[in-house]
């Protein structure tokens, strides 16, 4: 496939415009680092971010200041009269006014009482060169002995949830991964970062995300950055590897993923946002097809316009935005689409190819005017066969996980998250209920992104549930305090409960109740593992 000549011109125009730009840029101000992708981070570091109108929130990792996220984290968890190395400054330390180097541990030991542990334990070092350069690796390695008591585990034989394959000693019950992550970045102009790397991403102002997140393991990618105005706009640039989770067969197909997103500020309090992504295979019936340059244009929503050239490539789109109501409070939402016919949508027979997903919720940093008192409010639905595509080569998945929301589709979910914080102290509390629908009978429901959408069950009259109806309640409340801000460590102890039951019965079919502690760093969300 190529693009027209006319198409070809524009983008060159595009490209050169981007040059120029770069030539007449004014000095580069500070550097900036990616900020960790998780919900444990102290929530005043996320409120500093979404206190300034200026900040595009919705696509993270967040890019912060190097220097100012160290002092924000002095002002909030250092002594400043008497600062201990081991509690409030990082491991290795060395800088001036150009480059600069930190080196911290990566500890996490959680025990669970009567139900195995879990450890993660390695390094974190993050270095700049002046203002235009700048680096960051965390490698870990990770070892776990669940014990589940004939109870359903989070994790099949090979692959586990968020990193792929691990190697899985059946005797000892027992699997371990090596995690490796990290990029480097250029700061091209104080408008223009370019990235590449191996990690996760997360579109999205929410507790999940329907555009892309941090659900899969880490993957080879390239991300390109433009903030201009009062608009951002990022493109994504990523490699997965895949293998059939129903046959087990095609073990490290490759297949590739761009992906565009553009963040607009209106005014004080809006923002709106549009999302694209397109996936493909890298081998097909005519070869090995590779990355396909033609995906290279940087412009948002080409793709759909040249459906009439045929391409059975799987195209996704969304719109969103987030609106602050009060001074420190957020509404926010997305509406994912995956593919519809709007006079199959008029007819409401329930046509299986209307694939959509709609999320709303609020976020408020000081709820009641309580100062670091964080609260989240937020519901998601996707309709059945959301997310797949008629091969697992061109789902949206990534090493037989979605890449989206980690309950695939035919779901509806709410989750309310309450967290308090106090000096180094912090409490937390979170509920998540949610509805979904596997399959019955060998019968594709429409749940598992994984099965191809030719073999739904009916043409029309699908509807949301369809399938083995199940109701699943996590209840969770943790106390934790932070060791050193520095390295994000904590010392954690909490409880959990797991209620999984039929919906249309009133007894629960399986449950689980778990105490867990230990220490834990803050370095990238491990929902389900511990």
């Amino acid at each position: 496939m190529r693009f027209p000549i006319f198409v070809q011109m524009k983008i060159i125009k595009l490209y050169l415009i981007f040059i120029c730009c770069w030539l007449s840029s004014a000095i580069i101000q500070a550097q900036t680092f990616n900020l960790t992708i998780d919900d444990n981070l102290p929530k005043c570091i996320e409120q500093e971010y979404y206190s300034n109108p200026q900040n595009h929130t919705v696509i993270r990792p967040l890019q912060i200041d190097i220097s100012k996220y160290q002092d924000l984290l002095d002002s909030n968890f250092s002594n400043k009269e008497n600062k201990k190395w081991l509690f409030d400054n990082n491991f290795i330390s060395a800088k001036n006014s150009k480059k600069g180097f930190y080196l911290n541990p990566v500890l996490t030991n959680i025990s669970k009482l009567d139900d195995g542990f879990y450890t993660e334990n390695g390094i974190n070092a993050l270095t700049w060169f002046g203002t235009k350069f700048s680096a960051n690796f965390i490698g870990t390695f990770i070892y776990s002995q669940p014990r589940y008591k004939g109870k359903a585990t989070p994790y099949n034989d090979i692959y586990i949830p968020h990193f792929g394959k691990a190697t899985v000693d059946s005797a000892a019950g027992s699997y371990s991964y090596l995690n490796i992550t990290g990029y480097i970045s250029w700061q091209v102009a104080d408008f223009m970062n370019l990235q590449v790397g191996r990690d996760k991403v997360f579109w999205g102002d929410g507790y999940r995300s329907l555009y892309i997140s941090d659900n899969s393991n880490a993957y080879p990618f390239f991300k390109g950055t433009v903030d201009i105005w009062k608009v951002k706009y990022t493109i994504l640039y990523s490699y997965f590897h895949e293998k059939d989770s129903i046959t087990g067969i095609n073990f490290g197909a490759k297949k590739y993923s761009a992906s565009h997103i553009l963040s607009w500020n209106i005014g004080k309090r809006l923002n709106f946002n549009m999302f694209e992504t397109v996936i493909w295979r890298g081998q097909d019936s005519l070869g090995n097809r590779g990355f396909d340059v033609n995906y290279l244009n940087p412009i948002i929503f080409y793709r759909p316009v040249e459906f009439s050239l045929g391409s059975p490539d799987n195209v996704i789109m969304g719109f969103g935005g987030r609106l602050r109501i009060f001074k420190t409070t957020h509404l926010y939402g997305q509406f994912l689409l995956d593919e519809f016919k709007l006079d199959e949508l008029k007819a409401k027979k329930g046509w299986w190819g209307n694939k959509y997903g709609i999320q709303a919720g609020i976020k408020t940093y000081n709820l009641f005017g309580i100062k670091k008192l964080y609260a989240l409010g937020e519901v998601n639905i996707v309709r059945p066969f959301t997310y797949s595509h008629w091969s697992y080569m061109d789902n949206y998945g990534n090493n037989s996980q979605p890449l989206a929301h980690p309950l695939g589709s035919n779901f509806a979910e709410g989750i309310a998250n309450i967290c308090y914080q106090k000096n180094r102290w912090s409490i937390k509390s979170l509920v998540k209920i949610y509805v979904n629908s596997a399959d019955k009978d060998s019968t594709n429901y429409g749940n598992n992104i994984y099965r191809s959408y030719l073999d739904n069950v009916n043409e029309y009259g699908n509807k949301l549930f369809q399938g083995d109806k199940h109701k699943i309640i996590s209840t969770e409340i943790s106390a934790s305090y932070i060791l050193n801000p520095k390295w994000q460590l904590s010392a954690k102890i909490g409880f959990r409960r797991l209620l999984n039951y039929p919906y249309d019965h009133t007894s629960f079919n399986s449950y689980q109740n778990m105490i867990f502690f230990g220490l834990s760093t803050a370095i990238g969300n491990r929902e389900g593992l511990y």
